[in-house]
């Protein structure tokens, strides 16, 4: 895999990071809406490429992005000293868990690296790091309640197979669903993503189902249209 990925207004260096850039990312981050956040929470930003998104769709958000493994928090400061909203960007070396957050924010997002059982015996690499418990989703979840401002919603993409778990601990935490979105690997590879927002609001969820690609493995129209301010090569459907 290249060392670098280029998106249409920003290069990502992902050389020693644990986690490159994949699909999920480019999904969650083209999903989020935050037109009228000021301040954000990247949870685990690897590489940084989900804050430099949403820095990139949102002109007024400035953006605290924690990272626990020390590789990927190095090239993440490197990408967002290269990019054009370097100002509005900082890294934090550190586990989330761990580290002190004084403040509240209006956006907070993540792309926590899960493995559900069956991945976990297929892929040998990076095993350790990419697995997340469910306690540990637990507690993701309390930390978003105590971070999230009153006006706040926290974006996620979770397994298919997960995501209930996400709305118990979610109620637990007094955090209510705003949107499910089931995403479709392909049109005969159903059901292997969910993009969720959550808030401290309580409504009727909106439900959506996006698919990737067709079966012929060309990318589907909706997807082109979701990605097509961050693609830097022009997909084709």
């Amino acid at each position: 895999m290249s060392s670098e990925f280029k998106f249409k207004k920003f290069t990502i260096l992902q050389d020693k990071s644990a986690f490159k850039v994949g699909t999920d990312s480019m999904l969650l981050g083209a999903f989020i809406d935050a037109a009228d956040a000021k301040r954000g929470l990247d949870l685990g930003t690897g590489t940084g490429v989900l804050a430099l998104m949403i820095a990139q769709k949102f002109s007024e958000i400035s953006i605290d992005a924690m990272e626990g493994d020390y590789d990927s928090y190095l090239e993440c400061c490197v990408n967002f000293k290269n990019s054009p909203w370097s100002a509005r960007l900082k890294a934090h070396l550190g586990d989330y868990f761990d580290y002190f957050h004084s403040d509240e924010y209006d956006l907070i997002f993540a792309n926590p690296p899960f493995y559900v059982e069956s991945e976990k015996h297929t892929k040998s690499s990076n095993i350790l790091t990419k697995h997340t418990s469910h306690n540990e989703l637990a507690q993701l979840i309390s930390l978003v309640s105590r971070l999230l401002s009153a006006q706040g919603v926290f974006w996620i993409i979770v397994p298919y197979s997960i995501y209930k778990n996400i709305i118990e601990v979610s109620y637990v935490n007094k955090l209510y669903i705003n949107n499910i979105t089931i995403i479709n690997s392909k049109e005969n590879k159903l059901k292997t993503r969910v993009i969720m927002s959550l808030s401290f609001m309580e409504k009727s969820p909106v439900h959506d189902e996006l698919t990737i690609r067709n079966l012929d493995n060309s990318y589907t129209t909706e997807y082109i249209d979701l990605t097509r301010d961050f693609h830097f090569k022009c997909l084709k459907d």
